[in-house]
């Protein structure tokens, strides 16, 4: 997919055959023939240029500020990115604007162009993702982070996903536990596809192994009427793999909930390690992304593309690392 190329107020004059200083009265307000401001409103609306665009172009700057798309920002995953990303621009003299789920993909492109990023982080991105296309689509430098796309004009960085599902594969398969259950994030999530591959891949190299999948949408409610609904069957699993720390709280009150003890009767895994699991009541078995340094690199990668526009597209791809607390134990 081709970038559309920044048009600056210079191109927009020459090809409308007027002055700089006349496009300029036009994006203004100011005193302009009909013709001409006929022929300059033409010429802007072919490019779809906006205001924020052209205010940058007439004085050849940037603007400083770099847009990061959330989007939920009820994950105490989230917080943890943008922390980390805010303490890497400001080192760089920068600011950052959130765009967040509330906002349709025209909405949240309108956004930042209104705002005049230099270009974005988009940490959330799923397949045929509508405003990550729309992004690229009008040549704002764009990085996917923790989120990856097959093939999509970007760099991207990313944890270790499918050695994630493998590790608490082994974990809960070393316990003894060969009913199992996997709370999988949304369809179209790359984390998703990559941690229940490598999960999957694990059970069903293991003999004896029955393997339930259920959706949870990386959402507390889906998730908790999701493991409600397992718990309730006549043979329930042992063990379940959730594909985030949210999934997994919301297992560990749904099986309160149920009158399961955990671990005794069943065992719990989740997936990030976000700062809250490590809290006494909580205390979760889990699988920890290096969640500060995905965010630190997808910034990283962004200022790179800023300085070289033309470079080849990278891909990082970062370690991950298990975490055994209390909510596991042997079948």
């Amino acid at each position: 997919m081709a970038r559309r190329p920044t048009v600056t107020s210079v191109q927009i004059a020459r090809e409308a055959g007027v002055a700089q200083s006349t496009v300029s009265r036009v994006l203004n307000g100011g005193s302009v023939a009909p013709g001409t401001r006929r022929r300059v409103l033409e010429v802007l609306a072919k490019y779809d240029f906006q205001p924020s665009q052209a205010a940058r172009s007439l004085v050849g700057a940037r603007s400083g500020l770099i847009g990061v798309v959330i989007r939920d920002l009820t994950n105490p995953f989230y917080p943890v990115m943008i922390k980390a990303m805010e303490r890497v621009l400001h080192g760089q003299g920068l600011r950052l604007t959130l765009v967040t789920d509330v906002l349709t993909a025209e909405e949240g492109l309108a956004l930042l162009r209104r705002e005049g990023v230099d270009g974005v982080v988009f940490t959330s991105a799923v397949a045929d993702d509508p405003l990550a296309h729309r992004i690229v689509d009008h040549g704002i430098p764009l990085v996917l982070c923790h989120r990856t796309l097959e093939g999509f004009p970007a760099d991207q960085v990313e944890a270790d996903n499918v050695t994630a599902g493998r590790l608490a594969a082994d974990h809960v398969l070393a316990l003894g536990h060969r009913r199992i259950a996997m709370v999988r994030g949304p369809a179209g999530a790359s984390t998703a596809e990559q941690r229940g591959h490598g999960f999957r891949q694990r059970a069903e190299d293991t003999r004896g192994t029955v393997l339930t999948e259920v959706d949870g949408s990386y959402d507390y409610a889906v998730a908790y009427a999701a493991v409600r609904a397992l718990l309730s069957e006549p043979s329930p699993p042992t063990a379940l793999f959730c594909q985030n720390d949210v999934m997994a709280y919301a297992a560990l009150n749904a099986a309160a909930a149920c009158g399961v003890a955990v671990p005794r009767e069943l065992s719990v895994v989740g997936c990030d390690d976000v700062p809250l699991s490590a809290w006494e009541r909580i205390d979760l078995t889990t699988v920890r992304q290096p969640l500060e340094r995905i965010a630190e690199v997808g910034v990283e990668l962004l200022l790179g593309r800023l300085a070289e526009p033309d470079a080849p597209y990278r891909h990082e791809l970062l370690p991950v690392e298990f975490v055994e607390r209390s909510t596991t134990a042997p079948a």
